[in-house]
Formats: structure tokens, C-alpha cells, sequence
């Protein structure tokens, strides 16, 4: 089983690639939690994580999902994180969560990709498709080492980025920076937000969607908003400044 998050399209583009070539399922964590809850456990004998790296690390849901899943410790476990350009200590991280549970990563591997945050802070944004073509490559080599169950953590590794992000006052601004809000004169009211987001936090109530306070900076609902009702700290994205990876569409990502 492939365990995958993802908000703008790259994680599940990834899962899907993977699951392809290695015969195996693509399971959104969201949707496998809210079917069955983490109680009952997972015993596949290969079990991925293919997440986005967020202020250097795992993003929560995939974090508590690890952290209260029960798994099997014979489970060939291995993992990829998408990122703009560093993993951070995200693969780390999942490692420890699993070397609690008596559990071990035996393989992961970073695949940059192109990163859904630039808009936030760039007006113009030309983005760099070709990098995903060198991402697909990786991807390949990746399916190639799951198939033969190879042991490889070279990548998994702490580093001095994703140690400072760690840090609970340039968190708390990154939070900061990310926030989201709704312009309710843009806001159409058509609903997208709501089917999106992996952590419930936007409702529509008399027409307008309605922001909570439990966003994990996905930018599901930024890049995926057909009329730019969506703020990220203040401030509108254009139609042409969206990111979503090209092979996914947003009915892909509707939760279940």
C-alpha cells in the first residue's frame, strides 16, 4: 500500500507513478483514516509514504497517522518526500516515528519538484516544468529499488534547514505567513475548498466559504480556487500564478 498526502497534485502524481510500476494501491491518509481510523492497523508487507515536505518536516496528518497507525515490524517500509528543493528532516523524522514503533525505514529518497509556495511571495511566477520530467526519472529508479526491496536511507538524513524550521518561533511565523483567509466579494461559494481540504477547515455557510483555524498549509484551496476567493496573508493569487501539477485534476483530490 502507498500511503500518500498531497494539495497541489505532486505527492499524488508521485503515488500513482509508483503504484503503477510497482503493482501496488495509491491511498490518500485522509481517506484511509476516515474509513477505517488508525486503531485497526495496517499489515501490508510494503507499505510507502509519499508525502510533501512542509517547513522542513512531514505535514501533520501524515505525522499523526504514522505516529498512532500500528504496523507490522517485518513491513518493508520506504518513503518519498516532494519538495521545491530539500527534504529537511521530514524523511528523518518519519524514520524516528517508526524506530518507535519497533518498525524501520529501509528506504528513502527526495524527488524536487516544484513548490506551491512561491506564489505566496511572487507575483509572475514562471515555473519550471522540466523539473518534473527529472522528478519522473527519479521516480523510476525509485519503483525500481522498491521492486527489489532494496535497503538505502543515504537520504535520510537531519539537516541544518530543516532544523531551523523546527524551531517554534520560526514555525509560529511560517504559520503566520501561510495563513489563509477568505475575500468573501471573490468567493463564488462553488464549494471546491470545502471538498479539498484534508483537515476540514473550510466550510461554506450562506454561500461563502469560511475558514477555520486548523490549516496545515496544504494550498489545496489557494492554487485550486477558480475565482481567487482564497487569501494566503492577505493577499489573492491570480489564475496565472496557480501551481497544480499538470497530470492531476482537482476531482482527483476531492476527499472521499
Amino acid at each position: 500500500m502507498i500511503l500518500y498526502f498531497s494539495g497541489t497534485g505532486n505527492s499524488l502524481s508521485a503515488a500513482r507513478f509508483l503504484a503503477r510500476e510497482t503493482g501496488d494501491t495509491a491511498v490518500h491518509v485522509v481517506d484511509l483514516t476516515a474509513h477505517c481510523g488508525t486503531c485497526r492497523g495496517i499489515q501490508d508487507k510494503v507499505i510507502g509514504f509519499v508525502f510533501p515536505v512542509y517547513f522542513g518536516d512531514l505535514p501533520d496528518p501524515v505525522r499523526e497517522f504514522a505516529e498512532y497507525t500500528r504496523f507490522a515490524p517485518s513491513t518493508y517500509f520506504y518513503a518519498v518526500a516532494t519538495c521545491g528543493s530539500t527534504p529537511g528532516n521530514a524523511l528523518y523524522n518519519l524514520q524516528e516515528i517508526l524506530e518507535r514503533k519497533r518498525c524501520h525505514l529501509s528506504y528513502g529518497r527526495a524527488v524536487p519538484m516544484i513548490a506551491n509556495s512561491t506564489a505566496t511571495w511572487k507575483k509572475g511566477v514562471t515555473y519550471d516544468l522540466s523539473r518534473l520530467e527529472t522528478a519522473r526519472k527519479k521516480l523510476v529508479s525509485i519503483a525500481t529499488a522498491v521492486r527489489a526491496r532494496t535497503v538505502n536511507t543515504d537520504e535520510v538524513k537531519r539537516s541544518l534547514t530543516g532544523s531551523l524550521m523546527a524551531m517554534q518561533l520560526v514555525r509560529h511565523m511560517g504559520k503566520r505567513r501561510f495563513a489563509i483567509s477568505v475575500d468573501t466579494e471573490a468567493c463564488t461559494g462553488c464549494g471546491i475548498c470545502e471538498r479539498l481540504c484534508p483537515m476540514h477547515n473550510i466550510t461554506i455557510k450562506n454561500g461563502k466559504a469560511r475558514a477555520g483555524d486548523q490549516c496545515v498549509s496544504c494550498m489545496a484551496c489557494v492554487h485550486w480556487c477558480p475565482s481567487g476567493g482564497i487569501l494566503v496573508h492577505g493577499h489573492a493569487i491570480s489564475r496565472e500564478d496557480q501551481y497544480h501539477h499538470p497530470d492531476i485534476e482537482v476531482k482527483d483530490l476531492f476527499l472521499r
